[in-house]
Order: structure tokens, then C-alpha cells, then sequence
């Protein structure tokens, strides 16, 4: 068994990373490219974790033994299937979830390192590494009010090959009171860093293509340094039809629940008078999403984003009725500003 580092793990090719925390941790907190091989599971380190506290050290342990010794048929099963090269294991700090994997797959003959430091080396890592990794990147943020698409224009690009971070698909959240509405998974702020510093590092971009964003997203919150670039940056001003923010919204949250949006809908309630909390209740009670969309925007985003539109200066506005001509028009900015896509360059 070998100790490595976040860092030197990162010069290595021909490695297979293994998280082996419960699946909780791992969902919550993961390292990108990991394959999670629990040790434990969930309610199994709920249980050890009681027995620490309430019986004694020796019990956790008796009982921790037991039930990764029942799965450890399963634990091999799975390093096989998944084993390319080096083993590197890695739990919560380094120590006996980790410990006890990389010499168990040693003595069965497996090159094996632990992660020094577990998760928390890593963290520890990333979070230094952000702010050198985001030096000297040129920003080029689209701004405009809510629902002209800017989260799919930007996905456009990122298709044709521009350099796009994309921070609300990276901290599981749309912006606004509506945001985590037809989201998959929880917000976690480990994985939106853990997102940014993969992106960052794998892509070592010479400019990125944001959309415009609070210091806060949801419930996360934007590294200091990449915050400090999005307010720095070269910015875009889009607009489009409010029809067509309507197609879109609707688009957005097709999948949502009546009663998902009824609670955003009283999260919002405190800012805004009886009367138009009233109103916006009654379109949604009596299904009518499209119309409550528009007042929503014209009544309620938009005066809100204006004060956001004023504090920039803005090197171009752009509208467009169609999303098509939206990205073709963004396109041909980039462009004169010698910035091509990876389908111009080939």
C-alpha cells in the first residue's frame, strides 16, 4: 500500500479511483471520475456510529467487522468489474475504511495506494486549486431576465464546442425561488466545488461562457475567485419575446408539481403585496401555468432584474425571437472576437 496524493493522483493515468463511503457520503461529497464501493452502508455506520457512542470503541468495531464481512463477496465483485490499473482507495480522512481496503486488495495481489488525507486531503486541495485555476480565464457573461434562455443558448455553445461553465447545471439549481423545481438530486455545496475545480482543470480554458449569477445559487454558493471573474467579465445583453420566454419556462418545468409550485410560490409571498400573491394562487389553482408565468415575469422578475441589468456596461445586446437565432447571433459576436467553436475549427 502506497500513500498518494489528490495532486500526484492527478499525473497519473492508468488508475482506478474507489470511494468505498456509504452511499450518502459519496452522493452528497464526491470526487469526480470515483466509483463508489461501499464499505458500509447507510444505516450500517448508523449503527456502528450508535455503538461507538453508546456502547464502546470495541463494539463498533465487532460490529463494523460483521457486516463488511458479509458483503465482501459482493465488495470483490465489484473492484473486478470495475479494476483498470492501480487501485486507489479513499474514505472520509484516510484512515481504517481505506486502510483496511488498500491492504485487503494488496495481499490479494492488486497495486493499491490510499488517498493521504481522504476526502478531506482532497477538499482541502481543490479549494487552494480554484482561485490559481481560474487566474487569467476571459469571461464572457450573458445576462437577461428570466426565461429568455440563457441556460440554453449557453448549452448550444457548449455543444458546438465552446468553452462554457455552466455553474446552475453544476449546483443542481435553475436561480430564483423556482430553481430546484424538476431538479434531480439534493444541492450540495462539496459537489458544485468539486464540479467546478474538474471543469477547470480538465479544460485549463483560455476564456469561459457564463450566465450571469448571484453569489448565491440556491442553496450554494460561487467560489470567491469565479464570482470576482463573473462581475469582471465582458458582458452580453439578450432579450427575446415575452411568448417566447413562456415557450420557455414552460419547457423548464414541464415535470413540475402543482404542489411544488404552489410552495415556491408562498416563498415568495413575503415580497410581494396580498393582492398579487392572490392572483398568482389563483392562475396556478386553476391550472392556468402560461398565464401565471408571464405575470409572474412582467410583474414580478423583471422590475427585480432591472437593478441587476443597471450595474453593468454591456459590449453587446442581442435579441433574437427564436433560440436558433439567439445562438447564431452570440456565434457571430464570438467570432469577431476570434473566439470559434470547436465545429468551426475542424
Amino acid at each position: 500500500m502506497i500513500l498518494v496524493t489528490y495532486e500526484q493522483l492527478l499525473k497519473e493515468r492508468n488508475y482506478t479511483l474507489i470511494d468505498v463511503r456509504t452511499p450518502k457520503e459519496f452522493e452528497e461529497e464526491p470526487i469526480p471520475g470515483a466509483i463508489n464501493i461501499p464499505l458500509l452502508l447507510d444505516d450500517e455506520r448508523v449503527d456502528v456510529g450508535t455503538a461507538y457512542k453508546q456502547v464502546s470503541p470495541e463494539k463498533a468495531k465487532e460490529l463494523g467487522v460483521e457486516a463488511i464481512a458479509k458483503r465482501l463477496p459482493d465488495i470483490f465483485r465489484e473492484v473486478q468489474k470495475h479494476a483498470k490499473g492501480r487501485l486507489a482507495f479513499y474514505c472520509a480522512r484516510g484512515g481504517m475504511r481505506s486502510g483496511s481496503m488498500s491492504a485487503l486488495f494488496s495481499a490479494l495481489g492488486y497495486t493499491t495506494w490510499k488517498l493521504e488525507g481522504g476526502y478531506k486531503g482532497y477538499r482541502q486541495y481543490i479549494l487552494e486549486e480554484i482561485p490559481k485555476l481560474n487566474e487569467g480565464i476571459e469571461y464572457y457573461v450573458l445576462h437577461g431576465k428570466t426565461g429568455i434562455g440563457k441556460t440554453k443558448v449557453l448549452q448550444r455553445l457548449d455543444e458546438m464546442g465552446y468553452s462554457v461553465l455552466d455553474l446552475e447545471k453544476m449546483a443542481d439549481h435553475k436561480g430564483s425561488f423556482f430553481g430546484g423545481v424538476c431538479e434531480k438530486r439534493a444541492q450540495s455545496q462539496k459537489r458544485f466545488e468539486s464540479l467546478i475545480f474538474d471543469y477547470l482543470y480538465k479544460n485549463r480554458p483560455d476564456y469561459v461562457l457564463a450566465e450571469s449569477e448571484s453569489k448565491r445559487i440556491g442553496n450554494v454558493y460561487v467560489p470567491e475567485s469565479v464570482f470576482t471573474s463573473l462581475a469582471n467579465a465582458t458582458h452580453l445583453s439578450l432579450d427575446t419575446t415575452i411568448e417566447q420566454r413562456v415557450d420557455i419556462i414552460r419547457e423548464d418545468y414541464a415535470g413540475a408539481k402543482i404542489e411544488e409550485l404552489q410552495s415556491c410560490l408562498d416563498r415568495v409571498k413575503r415580497y410581494i403585496d396580498n393582492s398579487m400573491y392572490d392572483e398568482f394562487t389563483k392562475l396556478l389553482n386553476e391550472s392556468k401555468i402560461d398565464e401565471l408565468s408571464k405575470v409572474l415575469m412582467t410583474d414580478y422578475y423583471d422590475p427585480l432584474y432591472q437593478k441587476s441589468i443597471e450595474k453593468y456596461e454591456y459590449d453587446t445586446e442581442i435579441f433574437y425571437e427564436t433560440l436558433e437565432v439567439g445562438v447564431e447571433k452570440v456565434v457571430r459576436y464570438l467570432n469577431e472576437k476570434g473566439i470559434y467553436g470547436k465545429e468551426a475549427t475542424k
